[in-house]
């Protein structure tokens, strides 16, 4: 969810939108930065999972709001879901979405409960398994546009509409869209 719905549907049409043509450039500097915000993830998980904390009270404390900030993470994106998933139906209402949204709740509960939290990665690794597959066919589906395009000469060109300081700082603050790098220490 966080890929189609950062990635896509917000971070692909801001970088459009502001920075037209050189929308593919910015997002490979987004890219490499968040590669070494990952990289310095990585670094500190290995630290860790060594035995070495340096401040173990810091340490609990990043853990728990890191849980909190998990919990509401996951809580918004059930919420779009919900509302996503009943709005070409004829149950597009806020009722319908609360009692989608409430549905998957039970469902994660039900089997965090029953099953154990060795169930819940398993459903994840599947769900992210479809979201991969469903990005895969997006860009297929964009490369044969844009080669269609392309081929007939109606490739539009789009004017930057930022530059400078300006640029510089929506640049950082997409930082924030590039996320979940702390889950995989949690997930081993």
């Amino acid at each position: 969810a966080s890929i189609i719905g950062s990635g896509f549907l917000v971070l692909g049409p801001i970088l459009m939108a502001q920075f037209g043509w050189l929308a593919p450039p910015v997002m490979a500097v987004l890219c490499v930065v968040a590669y070494l915000f990952g990289g310095a993830i990585r670094y500190n998980m290995r630290r860790i999972e060594a035995g070495e904390v340096l401040a173990p009270g810091l340490e609990a404390t990043s853990s728990w709001a890191l849980s909190f900030a998990y919990i509401v993470s996951v809580a918004y994106y059930l919420n779009l879901f919900g509302a996503f998933g009943v709005s070409l139906t004829a149950f597009d209402s806020d009722v319908g979405a609360r009692v989608l949204t409430s549905a998957v709740y039970l469902v994660i509960l039900s089997v965090g409960w029953t099953r154990g939290f060795a169930s819940l990665e398993r459903m994840e690794y599947i769900s992210v398994t479809i979201k991969l597959a469903i990005i895969a066919g997006l860009l297929v589906a964009l490369s044969a546009f844009f080669w269609g395009k392309a081929q007939a000469g109606t490739l539009v060109v789009i004017p930057t509409e930022l530059s400078g300081w300006a640029a510089l700082t929506l640049g950082f603050g997409l930082i924030v869209t590039v996320q979940g790098f702390e889950t995989s220490r949690y997930l081993g």
